[in-house]
């Protein structure tokens, strides 16, 4: 696919999925998913084994701001050093951009939290900042983008990416730091912004490959 396709294709895909997450809000906000989210916050409480915790709680240092802004500062220098602007570009945009859209939307919407965390966090619930930045902005941009610029190899980085993602979404409601809903948008929203500037990337790099990697 050239990079005029995977322009638009990208841009159709995150139209596609903004959609959703539009909708998802007004429901959220209508308190139409307070059922749905009730139940499954019952569920993990029910599910509750300590080695399960701890494997949460991994990820959920992981996504705090000190481990992000060390990942982005170190992948930014690897991607500069490849003499990859572009894509050095987009990689900070896609995470900045995800952060600010991340906490206007907290403030835009205001809910509470689970009252029955096993983590306190000071910011509104929806949507989720871990999911949307960590889990999709970080991991699964990471993935778009090393995709672009070794293509043979995207399905393997772009499984890594998605898995990351869903562990991280699912961590996040196991601790309960989160409503099912507030994930399933953050990793909606997240997605939107990954396709959209992967999609300007993939136009504007010049995709040169560092050929011992092919």
């Amino acid at each position: 696919m050239n990079p005029d396709d995977q322009k638009i294709s990208g841009f159709l895909a995150a139209t596609w999925l903004l959609a959703p997450f539009g909708a998802l809000t007004v429901f959220v906000v209508s308190g139409w998913t307070r059922s749905l989210d009730d139940a499954w916050n019952t569920a993990m409480s029910a599910g509750e084994a300590a080695w399960l915790v701890n494997v949460a709680m991994v990820f959920h240092h992981g996504g705090t701001f000190p481990i992000a802004l060390a990942t982005v500062v170190i992948v930014t220098i690897g991607f500069l050093a490849l003499r990859q602007w572009w894509i050095a570009g987009a990689w900070v945009a896609m995470v900045a951009v995800s952060q600010l859209l991340s906490k206007f939307t907290k403030v835009l919407v205001g809910r509470e939290r689970p009252l029955d965390g096993l983590v306190q966090e000071s910011s509104a619930a929806y949507p989720s900042g871990h999911t949307m930045v960590s889990g999709v902005a970080i991991a699964v941009g990471l993935a778009v983008l090393l995709g672009i610029l070794w293509p043979n190899r995207h399905r393997l980085f772009l499984s890594i990416g998605i898995w990351y993602a869903v562990l991280m979404a699912l961590s996040r409601t196991y601790l309960r730091a989160h409503w099912l809903t507030d994930v399933v948008g953050g990793l909606l929203f997240g997605a939107v912004v990954v396709l959209v500037v992967a999609a300007m990337a993939a136009r504007r790099s010049s995709l040169s490959r560092p050929s011992s990697l092919l």
